[in-house]
């Protein structure tokens, strides 16, 4: 297939538009903004169904994200490293995956794209909406490793109402890409969606870095805790965030997703 360059260059513009109309609803910020504009314009290159596919976890997840917002963050406000606006780290750890595969389906072979594509997207909306709900609605979580009970909001940390609505999102992500005709097969959609977001528990369990506030004696995912103390590094790899364990989640996705194709 053949693009030009003014193409492109309307197609950026589109996505500008649309990713500067989220910044002034603050679901984005600055750095969001720019890198919301190559995932859309990524999207928007790749065709309708990818546009219908990354407005789909977009609304949904940030819709998600605004409910019982209050609650959510009296609950795990304190312990989790960032909140409100997505910044660049966080749109390209949930979209980078997509936005690749949506421009190389342009150029090579779509069906290998679409499978890696969906497999992306579909893992960071099933871990999205698990986490957003799991974190109000499921009250206590257990570590995904140790069993143990944790904080709400820890990385690892899983219950029942979050596990249960990464059931229902990936059936919704298979049930729209079979809508909007996708080419990959519904199952390895749903298998994809839910490893990925499984993926995401136990990197988030045993290699995403933990900290420890030593004035609050807490742990946190922070750097510096709520109170205003540095925390300590206390275990995981160092640097390790939750913005490059939701990257290996959706990559865990995409290739599970691939594999059964």
């Amino acid at each position: 297939m053949t693009v030009s360059y003014a193409q492109v260059i309307t197609e950026l513009g589109v996505a500008f538009v649309v990713a500067l109309i989220a910044n002034r609803a603050r679901l984005l910020n600055a750095s969001g903004t720019i890198a919301a504009t190559f995932v859309g314009g990524a999207a928007l290159l790749g065709g309708v169904r990818w546009v219908v596919m990354l407005l789909f976890f977009f609304v949904t997840s940030n819709a998600l994200s605004r409910w019982r917002a209050r609650e959510r963050d009296r609950l795990a406000g304190a312990f989790i490293q960032k909140g409100g606006p997505r910044d660049a780290w966080q749109v390209l750890a949930n979209g980078g995956v997509f936005a690749v595969a949506g421009i190389l389906a342009t150029f090579t072979d779509p069906v290998t794209w679409h499978a890696i594509g969906i497999g992306a997207i579909g893992a960071a909306t099933t871990d999205t909406w698990s986490t957003e709900i799991g974190t109000v609605l499921g009250g206590t979580p257990t570590d995904i490793r140790s069993r143990r009970q944790v904080p709400p909001g820890t990385s690892g940390g899983i219950t029942i109402a979050g596990s249960a609505t990464a059931v229902v999102a990936a059936l919704l992500v298979a049930l729209v890409a079979w809508v909007i005709s996708w080419s990959t097969p519904t199952i390895a959609i749903i298998v994809g969606a839910l490893l990925g977001s499984l993926t995401d528990s136990l990197l988030g369990s045993t290699v995403q870095e933990r900290r420890w506030c030593p004035r609050c004696d807490i742990a946190t995912e922070r750097r510096t805790h709520s109170c205003g103390t540095t925390t300590v590094h206390r275990g995981g790899i160092r640097g390790c965030d939750n913005d490059i364990v939701n990257l290996l989640s959706t990559v865990a996705g995409a290739v599970v997703t691939w594999t059964l194709v």
